[in-house]
């Protein structure tokens, strides 16, 4: 239960947010509209995990944002409070009228529901459009259908945007999200031969479970840690294979960053690093001198992107 909904009454928006893309963002807006102008609390009811992983595992997609980020994003945006479901097998054979009426209803006092255009839910996805304004007429429920957004007329979605994520074009991908792709973690102990070469980097292992994994490659990023904020820079994201062969024991990816001003000390700190634009793929060289020749072409071109 959220606080005050159950003596307040509710405005409620259903969905997994993956992203927090364009597209929800104008749903929890008109959320906190309606909630605002007549006193009511804003809600967001979501489910962890992403139901695809507990229906269909094979097919269950890459995560846009954690769950704790995902969270941090929805409340940032001003709603109230945010709901989490836990989603397995009992909850996914909800039917819908017993998910309206026992959680909506009873559980978050709704009074007003805000969904996207193609909004269904309960058990086999058989609550569309359809059942939820009917269930909604019947017990005096306003709701509200939002449209969808698009940005040059591609209609914006988490699928879509990981489509763009999974083909490296993570500048088209922030176009749908309204903020850049990010991975959040503390910087840990590296080989430093960043900084042999001139380059110090800041190490990030990807270890948010689930979460969408770059292509290997480097890209123009932007960093941000305590007293640090948005600090111009170029990431790279891989396994260092010139350094690493492979074999039985692969190296672990890892996100290492070097902030283009300065050299801040980082080990230990919690960072987040946006992603702006892709520079070129991860790849192996010949020598020690190729690779610090290629670093330095980077940070050249990482500077173009971002000043």
């Amino acid at each position: 239960m959220a606080p005050g909904a159950k003596d307040q009454g509710s405005v409620v928006t259903i969905g997994n947010f993956d992203g927090v893309h364009l597209g929800h963002q104008q749903i929890i807006q008109e959320c906190i509209r309606q909630a605002r102008s007549r006193g009511l609390v804003a809600l967001a009811f979501t489910f962890c995990p992403h139901p695809q992983s507990v229906l269909r595992p094979e097919r269950a997609p890459p995560l846009l944002l954690d769950y704790s980020e995902k969270k941090e994003i929805l409340l940032s945006l001003g709603l109230d409070d945010v709901v989490e479901q836990r989603f397995d097998a009992e909850f996914a054979a909800t039917p819908p009228e017993e998910f309206f009426r026992s959680i909506l209803r009873r559980s978050l006092q709704a009074s007003s529901i805000v969904v996207g255009y193609d909004f269904s839910f309960g058990r086999a996805r058989s609550g569309h459009l359809q059942v939820l304004e009917n269930l909604c007429a019947s017990e005096g429920v306003t709701l509200t259908v939002v449209p969808p957004q698009r940005v040059s007329s591609e209609i914006v979605s988490s699928s879509v945007i990981r489509t763009h994520l999974g083909q490296g074009r993570v500048a088209d991908a922030c176009l749908g999200m309204g903020r850049p792709f990010f991975y959040r973690g503390f910087v840990q102990p590296g080989d430093r031969r960043g900084r042999t070469m001139g380059f110090p980097t800041a190490n990030l292992a990807l270890e948010s479970p689930g979460k969408l994994t770059l292509p290997f490659g480097v890209y123009a990023t932007r960093l941000t840690a305590d007293g640090l904020e948005r600090a111009a820079a170029v990431t790279n994201i891989g396994v260092r294979p010139t350094f690493h062969s492979g074999g039985d024991h692969p190296a672990p990816v890892l996100v290492e960053t070097h902030v283009l001003e300065g050299a801040p000390d980082l080990y230990g700190r919690e960072v987040k690093v946006e992603f702006i634009d892709r520079i070129r793929s991860e790849q192996k060289f010949s020598s020690f001198a190729e690779l610090q020749s290629q670093i330095a072409a980077d940070v050249a071109r990482a500077r173009q992107i971002l000043v």
